[in-house]
């Protein structure tokens, strides 16, 4: 791909934000109905940043196959900071098991299972998540894995070599998040 294209398609788009709020607005009212407002504090806070990044991300990795810092790093640092709270109120069990998840990450990243985009990602989603739920870190790489697994198997048998992992990372967040609301 030119290079010119590739940086028209890592520009983040109009509907790119219509949609990245309206996603926001969803996690809002599904925290507001849960209580994330009342004793976590923090916890919807980094799931409304990645609602919000979410639709840009997905649509940049399937295009060109890479997830800008412009966006992956805030998000990161927004689920870093959210996690050192939870923490620091005693919620810790989750941020410890985002790390955990982070290191995994990491070590897919070393062996060249995927690209630095997908760890930053991946790990600012783990971050992001650990306030709601001790569990929801794992459960959010979980399903991100099963669910690219199932579109890698797809795009194999259409004859591509490999798929982009950002949107299942992203995904596999949101199907965590919705389970830890049920």
């Amino acid at each position: 791909m030119p290079e010119a294209d590739v940086a028209a398609a890592r520009r983040v788009r109009a509907h790119d934000v219509v949609l990245g709020v309206a996603l926001a607005i969803g996690v809002v009212a599904l925290g507001v109905g849960e209580g994330w407002h009342a004793s976590p504090g923090v916890a919807a806070v980094g799931v409304v940043a990645a609602a919000l990044v979410a639709p840009a991300l997905a649509r940049i990795d399937v295009a060109v196959r890479l997830l800008p810092n412009a966006l992956t790093l805030p998000l990161l640092a927004i689920g870093a900071a959210c996690a050192v709270i939870a923490g620091a109120r005693g919620a810790w069990h989750g941020p410890v098991l985002a790390v955990v998840v982070a290191l995994v990450l990491g070590v897919l990243w070393w062996t060249g299972g995927m690209g630095a985009g997908d760890l930053k990602l991946g790990a600012g989603l783990a971050l992001a998540v650990a306030p709601l739920a001790w569990w929801l870190p794992l459960a959010t790489l979980a399903a991100a894995v099963v669910l690219g697994g199932v579109a890698g198997l797809v795009a194999r048998v259409r004859g591509a070599a490999s798929v982009a992992f950002g949107p299942w990372l992203l995904a596999g967040a949101g199907v965590a998040v919705v389970l830890a609301t049920g």
